[in-house]
């Protein structure tokens, strides 16, 4: 489970990533003709719209600046935004589609895609451990967030656990090849927007891919 862990962001951070999550929630509002609470789309549905609402408001031309992962130099570059790859959900999806069993205990698992109100669960459940154990505190947001989103988990004895506390024992004494398997599963959703950018870098003609960064002029 040590997969899971990993040293917390700085409170700063957290607490802009709150307000950024505070703001959205308002934009879709008032972007919305019918009655929706936000929290309640899908993850990869908000970064859809996100994107979608700020090609139509600003232009699709977004200005970022990027550090090239060879020579270390940064500069601007310019995503086009509608270029981007949208892999929409496939017709077939359907709650089968999410189980799934851990390749090396063979341990078999149904686990949900995150929602709005799971990331700010997540969210204040890390500003928590950091307010209640500091900076130098194993941050344990991983194993919390697999905890959530996983619905059920087989156990040895072939009986479904459920209950978040139950199943984040199981989680918890996994051996790491599973571990990495459900968290590949919760962090790399089967549909929804491409975030990876094809970059070239003008000073060393570097080929490589960076994460769209969602900055402040976003």
């Amino acid at each position: 489970v040590k997969g899971l862990r990993m040293k917390p962001s700085a409170p700063s951070r957290s607490v802009r990533a709150g307000e950024i999550g505070l703001a959205v929630n308002m934009i879709f509002k008032n972007c919305m003709s019918e009655r929706f609470d936000p929290d309640h789309l899908l993850s990869i549905d908000r970064n859809y719209l996100l994107i979608y609402l700020r090609g139509i408001s600003y232009t699709p031309d977004y200005e970022v600046e990027v550090k090239c992962t060879e020579c270390g130099n940064k500069f601007q570059t310019v995503i086009n935004l509608d270029t981007m790859w949208v892999d929409h959900c496939p017709d077939d999806y359907t709650q089968d589609s999410l189980i799934d069993i851990l390749p090396q205990s063979g341990l078999r698992f149904k686990y949900r895609l995150s929602t709005g109100r799971d990331e700010s669960l997540i969210l204040e459940h890390r500003e928590r451990r950091v307010r209640q154990f500091g900076d130098n505190a194993d941050d344990d947001t991983l194993l919390y967030r697999a905890s959530l989103l996983v619905e059920w988990i087989e156990s040895q004895t072939g009986q479904l656990l459920t209950g978040q506390a139950a199943i984040q024992t199981v989680l918890e004494n996994l051996p790491i090849r599973d571990v990495a398997h459900i968290r590949n599963l919760l962090s790399e959703p089967p549909f929804g927007v491409d975030t990876d950018i094809k970059i070239d870098c003008p000073m060393c003609n570097n080929d490589f891919t960076a994460t769209l960064p969602l900055e402040a002029n976003f």
